[in-house]
């Protein structure tokens, strides 16, 4: 499954897919089988905090015998978690619907860091379809994108979480030492909306993120995490954005234990741990039984200084940004 050091590269019924943000996935993992799942690259639109709607390109999931052009199929931001379990063989079938009315003709380009897919083609210009196979043969947290583009189709949404469960059901990996008994898959990523607005012609020279998103959203659109006294929260971390992100928690420890889907041999605490820009990370906390430091729970937030919504950085300060809450 693994492809070597490369970083920048069941029936459809049992293949568990879910919004971000929307659900956590639980349950014990079913024997290996064939996963079928059909995405739909395409444009769309995400509310941000005081700003009017943003267009995106993102990846929105196709229910068989439904057209991308259906109203029903939605591109979303970060695209729909996928999650397979460990020894499916997996087939990611990419539908390109993005703009073609004018030049340049976008290319779709499906790719996971860290997974060797099967030979075959590799893209689909707008109209087509690209089939993608793999061996989910490692367990963890994965980036899947199209790099399409020169990195605009990224910057423009096309990205999203893929798991891998284990066989042992409550475990990020094969280890006792990785259960968990609440998890939480956040996608890091930022916006530019006068890049989002012309993404075929914009300088990338005059890029400047302004939007900082857990999950597509920003600060206080962000849903708390809900955790209990004694839990053991795994924190699945996606960084699809460009900036290598140093991610806090107060009031208690976060114990790093995989890294691009790779554990670690010598697992640590952070108060901070710092996520490079594509890569991933698997962290677990311990919910304390000490009161939070903060009347909306344990502050998990950008150290970066991302907490602001829609202004440049020192020039203003609207507060929000990457920030969520852990609520007991």
């Amino acid at each position: 499954m693994r492809a070597p050091a490369n970083k920048t590269t069941r029936t459809w019924l049992s293949l568990v897919v879910a919004s971000v943000g929307l659900a956590v996935v639980t349950g014990s993992p079913a024997s290996a089988a064939s996963v079928s799942v059909d995405l739909c690259a395409k444009p769309g639109t995400i509310a941000l905090p005081d700003a009017p709607s943003v267009p995106i390109w993102g990846f929105a999931l196709k229910p068989i015998a439904t057209s991308c052009d259906d109203v029903s199929v939605v591109a979303t931001l970060p695209g729909p978690q996928l999650v397979v379990g460990e020894g499916d063989v997996v087939t990611i079938n990419v539908t390109n619907a993005l703009p073609s009315a004018t030049a340049p003709l976008h290319t779709v380009s499906l790719e996971v860091p860290g997974v060797s897919f099967a030979a075959g083609p590799t893209d689909a210009d707008v109209g087509a379809t690209v089939s993608r196979t793999f061996t989910a043969s490692a367990p963890g947290t994965y980036l899947y994108q199209s790099a399409g583009d020169a990195g605009r189709q990224v910057a423009m949404g096309l990205y999203g979480a893929l798991i891998v469960r284990p066989t042992a059901a409550g475990q990020a990996y094969a280890p006792s030492s990785t259960a968990f008994d609440v998890e939480k898959i956040l996608v890091l990523s930022a916006i530019d909306p006068s890049f989002n607005a012309d993404p075929d012609t914009f300088d990338l020279n005059d890029y400047l993120a302004t939007y900082w998103l857990i999950n597509g959203q920003a600060h206080p659109d962000t849903p708390a995490i809900a955790a209990t006294a004694g839990q053991r929260l795994l924190l699945r971390y996606v960084n699809a954005g460009f900036d290598n992100t140093s991610m806090t928690l107060l009031g208690m420890h976060q114990r790093v234990v995989a890294r691009d889907a790779y554990l670690l041999n010598n697992p640590f605490d952070a108060d901070s741990e710092t996520v490079p820009a594509g890569g991933t990370e698997d962290a677990i906390a311990v919910i304390p039984a000490t009161a939070p430091p903060s009347p909306n729970g344990f502050p998990l937030y950008n150290r970066n200084l991302h907490v602001t919504n829609g202004t440049p950085p020192g020039l203003s300060y609207n507060p929000g940004g990457m920030l969520v809450f852990i609520k007991p």
